[in-house]
């Protein structure tokens, strides 16, 4: 991704905004793959714990974008805050995500998952 994004900004001219797309992810990648490898080395970085709490992080954060989208439904259906469909699935991606990456953590701190 880091390739092609650089390949992407040097031969797009003012078009960057692909290359950067590829960018920051690929940056993003090779950093958590360096701290991964530095952390854990060859020993199994997951274990059955750590694979229930990632499963009911993902399940909880699926819920909780599935509400999000239900309150942007009901927000524009009774014209109370309108959004065009662009702006709607960006919101929409962005909740996913960042839930995707909070509630395991949070998981995770609290303990285990009962």
């Amino acid at each position: 991704m880091i390739v092609s994004g650089v390949v992407s900004i040097l031969t797009m001219g003012n078009e960057v905004v692909i290359g950067i797309v590829l960018l920051c992810p690929g940056i993003a990648f090779l950093i958590t793959g360096i701290i991964r490898h530095r952390r854990y080395g060859d020993d199994p970085e997951s274990d059955e714990r750590s694979k229930k709490i990632g499963a009911y992080g993902l399940s909880y954060a699926w819920l909780t974008g599935l509400f999000f989208m239900f309150g942007l439904f009901w927000l524009d259906y009774l014209s109370i805050f309108k959004l065009s469909a662009q702006n709607a699935l960006a919101l929409s991606i962005l909740v996913l995500a960042i839930s995707a990456v909070l509630y395991p953590v949070y998981i995770s701190r609290r303990g285990d998952v009962d």
